[in-house]
């Protein structure tokens, strides 16, 4: 039975991400990885893989400037469970929320990079999230 249920995982993930996709990072619980958009992580002994879908906002104030307001950071990003439950969260830099519980776990945006400078575009490619996953204290 868990031959079965491990093998319908990897092939849900097959098709999640399809057979395109990058291969995913290797991350683990409790320590920070980062990802490029497009790209996902696997947390293998929990059973998650976490894609960054988009940076859907970035107000956030350069870095060569005086703001009044930090200014924020949006960004998506899709779940994959032990379950085969798909979630989409949404995280931020400054605003709340800034990290998201999952079932036994929370996913927590710890930054968003490159920081923005006045008068120089950042391209989506370029953008960079640093993560963690941690499990939840209700275990």
């Amino acid at each position: 039975m868990y031959r079965l249920f491990k093998y319908g995982f990897v092939i849900m993930v097959f098709i999640w991400f399809g057979v395109a996709s990058a291969t995913p990072v290797n991350a683990l619980i409790d320590k920070e990885f980062s990802l490029s958009i497009g790209q996902s992580a696997r947390i293998d002994s929990e059973k998650l893989i976490i894609k960054f879908k988009a940076v859907l906002e970035d107000s956030r104030c350069p870095i060569n400037a005086l703001c009044a307001w930090a200014g924020n950071g949006k960004v998506e990003f899709e779940v994959l469970d032990i379950d085969g439950e798909n979630k989409t969260i949404v995280l931020n830099t400054e605003d709340e929320p800034r990290l998201a519980p999952l079932k036994r776990h929370k996913l927590k945006l710890v930054s968003l990079n490159p920081p923005r400078i006045d008068g120089v575009s950042i391209s989506l490619g370029d953008y960079l999230v640093t993560l963690s996953v941690e499990r939840s204290s209700s275990e």
